[in-house]
């Protein structure tokens, strides 16, 4: 990565911090922000704006997160997820009658489900920096499709079935609404957990006067954090061929 870019999003993470973002969820905002930016190969300012201003956006509460309470009549629940999970639990959970009324400054889906008549709802999600995201949405609206949120490098849309199955969409008898609220896969924490171990196995094994320099130590300790980085790149860059769209 380069120095700019290097730059940019250790801005990017201290602002977060600063705006109260839990820092596991910063973490993992930026990873995904940096692997699209591989992808995207176009100058950060550009694709995401001034670091400042992304921080703004992705911790920016929308009007109607104001203390407005659920409809009569309605169920809400709110969750979270991976970029390696969201689409599939989006899939399922819409087929349960939740339907995501937007996400919050925290990257949450905020979801809400009609007690009387519930439908099932569809979702897609797209990877799309702001100027293809205006483009995208008018194309998507043709097919009945409308955003629902946005959160890094990923626009969401939804789209109720009814539009599709007609009558069919309605939901006679949903489920409970789930007790879990967050979603994350054990690979990513475990390749995260890994790396770090690698470093810190070479930096001991370099303190305890094994034969190692310390430049061997530490370029031990570079080589795992990268190996760990790349394979975590590689998951994520699965994830987004495999689920986008």
């Amino acid at each position: 990565m380069s120095r700019e870019r290097t730059a940019y999003f250790e801005e990017l993470s201290a602002l977060l911090r600063e705006r109260d973002m839990p820092p596991a969820r910063v973490d993992a905002l930026v990873r995904e922000l940096a692997a699209y930016a591989v992808e995207a190969r176009s100058p950060l300012v550009e694709e995401f704006g001034p670091a400042g201003e992304l921080a703004d956006r992705l911790t920016d509460r929308q009007s109607a997160d104001a203390a407005d309470g659920p409809e009569a009549g309605a169920e809400t629940w709110v969750w979270t997820a991976d970029a390696l999970q969201e689409v599939r639990l989006l899939e399922r959970f819409g087929g349960q009658g939740w339907e995501v009324e937007r996400l919050d400054r925290l990257g949450r889906f905020v979801c809400r489900r009609d007690r009387q008549h519930p439908l099932r709802w569809a979702y897609r999600r797209e990877a799309a920096g702001p100027r293809e995201r205006e483009r995208l949405t008018g194309r998507l609206a043709t097919e009945g499709w409308e955003p629902c949120g946005v959160w890094g490098p990923f626009a969401y849309f939804k789209r109720p079935e009814a539009a599709v199955t007609g009558p069919a969409a309605r939901l006679s008898r949903p489920p409970a609404p789930p007790r879990r609220r967050v979603y994350f896969a054990p690979r990513l924490c475990m390749t995260l957990v890994a790396s770090v171990l690698v470093a810190v196995v070479m930096v001991r094994l370099g303190a305890s006067g094994t034969g190692s320099t310390d430049g061997e130590t530490l370029a031990g300790a570079l080589v795992g954090l990268a190996a760990g980085g790349l394979l975590g790149a590689r998951v994520w860059k699965s994830a987004s061929r495999k689920h986008s769209g």
